[in-house]
């Protein structure tokens, strides 16, 4: 049963006097850009923070202004009165999580964070902390981008009023112009890449901004976006839709597009994510220096983060251990929009367009032709919203090697020099 308690204000000046009143210990969920903003802002009004928790283990075991980053496990051991702030923007899996563990004191840092709006949260970021747990420095616009998603999201995350997607990602493309062996978007299996019609895509994000209430990020990604040359329509029209946020291509730094092309996606909504990947990315620089000359919000850093979770094989694993894997998942909530259907991650969204797995149609919502009256509105909404939202696990998951926080860290971008090979299914 549910301990009564009196939860903490999420307001500054309440939380303050709350933590006084209670002489609570603070933690921070989440040791990335949000958390570390918090953590400054806690420290300017006089208040400590205990630890960062993450459930990554490759961010922890170090410390962040002098305040240890522990995993998430620690929770095991600390009393159940500790004030935990949830600095994810995925806030109802950490809920789910830390309410499990018996954790009820939590309170999403979303309200902090728009007190303050009016600061310069670049400002809070200096020194290590404006480094990520691999050493590269976040641009300002990262910065703005990370915080706006974080307090967007948990505030539109619970309500069940709406159909509320905090990101799509949506594949424009199977070309790539590098071949990296341990792409978890499955490139280097692709023998015979194309791009996608932009009729099609333009059809798909209608159908898409018509089920949907709100869509926080529309990710376009591939391969490489810029290889399809009918990207910056897809784009340009994505940022159109009010349901739309923000539209972020990511791009591995190969291509430059012309001033021209690059101006016609110019929007306040489009935001440029370049991953570098040292001399293969030949036009990193080039790209970045043409993005700030032209005043286009963008982000350059070198790839990390890469775990081996490009296998494809079967498992056999039993129904409860894919409920683990999916359970475990950090790509889990990479909802991925192809062919007019929405699969929950990139890895399930590219196992069905290689055919490497059998038919699984419980592993996507078809929402093709929404916009022209060809499903009945409210029952896809619903069916979506379980389907992104509290779906068990998906049959992917049993030819995947899972894409755990914490997995130890692999050299990215390692290229092969021929097409992976793989077991293909037919289909009817």
């Amino acid at each position: 049963m549910k301990q009564s308690l009196t939860r903490p204000p999420h307001d500054l000046e309440g939380f303050k006097d709350y933590i006084a009143t209670h002489q609570s210990s603070i933690m921070i969920f989440g040791a990335d850009i949000a958390g570390k903003v918090v953590g400054e802002i806690l420290k300017k009004q006089g208040l400590s923070v205990s630890a960062y928790l993450d459930n990554n283990a490759n961010k922890c075991d170090t410390t962040l202004s002098g305040v240890e980053v522990k995993h998430a496990s620690c929770l095991n051991e600390t009393t159940r009165d500790t004030v935990i702030l949830i600095a994810s923007t995925y806030i109802s899996d950490i809920i789910h999580q830390i309410e499990g563990l018996g954790f009820y004191n939590w309170v999403p840092i979303s309200g902090f964070l728009e007190e303050k709006k009016d600061e310069n949260f670049e400002d809070y970021l200096e020194g290590e902390l404006a480094l990520n747990h691999v050493g590269g420095e976040f641009t300002d616009d990262f910065a703005k981008f990370v915080i706006s998603n974080m307090v967007n999201s948990q505030k539109k995350y619970l309500d069940p009023t709406k159909l509320y997607i905090r990101s799509v990602d949506l594949i424009v493309t199977e070309k790539c112009s590098l071949k990296c062996k341990d792409c978890s978007n499955l490139m280097q299996y692709y023998d015979r890449p194309v791009n996608m019609d932009a009729n099609e895509l333009l059809k798909d994000l209608q159908d898409l901004c018509h089920v949907a209430d709100e869509i926080n990020e529309i990710r376009i990604i591939g391969g490489e976006p810029f290889m399809n040359k009918q990207a910056y329509e897809v784009i340009k029209q994505a940022a159109s839709y009010p349901q739309v946020n923000k539209v972020v291509v990511y791009t591995n730094g190969t291509i430059c597009p012309k001033d021209e092309q690059l101006l016609e996606i110019a929007n306040n909504k489009t935001f440029i994510f370049i991953t570098t990947y040292g001399a293969l990315s030949r036009n990193g620089e080039k790209l970045a220096a043409t993005l700030e000359r032209l005043n286009i919000q963008h982000n350059i850093q070198a790839a990390y983060g890469w775990t081996d979770c490009a296998d494809i094989g079967g498992h056999e694993r039993s129904e409860e251990e894919n409920i683990e894997i999916f359970r475990h998942c950090c790509a889990k909530h990479f909802t991925t929009l192809t062919d007019g259907r929405m699969f929950r991650c990139p890895f399930s969204a590219n196992v069905e367009r290689l055919q490497a797995i059998p038919e699984a149609p419980d592993d996507y919502v078809n929402i093709r032709g929404a916009h022209e009256g060809g499903h009945d509105l409210d029952q896809l909404k619903q069916h979506l919203r379980w389907f992104l939202r509290e779906k068990p696990y998906i049959e992917a998951c049993n030819s995947c090697n899972g894409r755990t926080y914490g997995d130890p860290e692999i050299t990215p971008g390692i290229q092969t020099e021929k097409i992976l090979s793989y077991q293909k299914y037919e289909r009817p």
